[in-house]
């Protein structure tokens, strides 16, 4: 989880630059070229590339890579500030805004501990909470007490516990198969 949080947070890698010197409003400015939908696409392959050579799951590693890279482009769609995102880059240089605007645009730097910083890393905790709750439950569930104040921990729906990196499907359902007794219809 911790190396996809990060292929996450690449894109904003992009702040490296403009620290650098590159223009921030230019394609190579933050919230340029790095958040299109094709460079994910593009770290997805040479991360399938990698898998490949590391005998992994080849497919499942792209996939989740360019989900993870993505992930960041699409959820800054729904910042509230900003001038969009060229999320079509190179094939475009349009840039896209969402019409709904859930996250505050964060401020940059030291000032993310300002008080308009810490109001939107609150916002986006208290979004987020759930979903990470929801994906580590199987984890959390696992280190608590198999009874909880005389109540049973429930289980959530359509998770699969995760054992040293590996799905375990749930036990099947035990069948019995014997033929079913003959009745008589006379």
């Amino acid at each position: 989880m911790v190396v996809f949080a990060a292929l996450a947070l690449l894109p904003d890698a992009d702040v490296l630059l403009v620290a650098l010197g590159a223009g921030d409003r230019g394609t190579f400015g933050h919230r340029g070229a790095s958040h299109s939908l094709p460079l994910a696409l593009a770290i997805g392959l040479v991360a399938a590339y990698a898998a490949w050579r590391l005998r992994w799951p080849v497919v499942r590693t792209m996939v989740a890579t360019t989900f993870a890279v993505a992930s960041h482009a699409i959820l800054d769609v729904l910042g509230a500030g900003g001038r969009g995102l060229p999320l079509l880059w190179p094939f475009s240089h349009a840039r896209f805004m969402s019409p709904i605007r859930i996250f505050p645009d964060a401020p940059r730097g030291l000032a993310l501990l300002s008080r308009p910083g810490v109001i939107s890393v609150a916002i986006e905790l208290a979004l987020f909470l759930p979903v990470v709750t929801y994906a580590l439950w199987p984890r959390i569930a696992g280190r608590l007490p198999a009874r909880a104040g005389g109540r049973a921990i429930p289980k959530l729906p359509g998770l699969t516990i995760l054992e040293g990196g590996v799905a375990q499907a749930p036990a099947p359902a035990v069948s019995d198969d014997r033929d079913p007794p003959i009745r008589s219809a006379g």
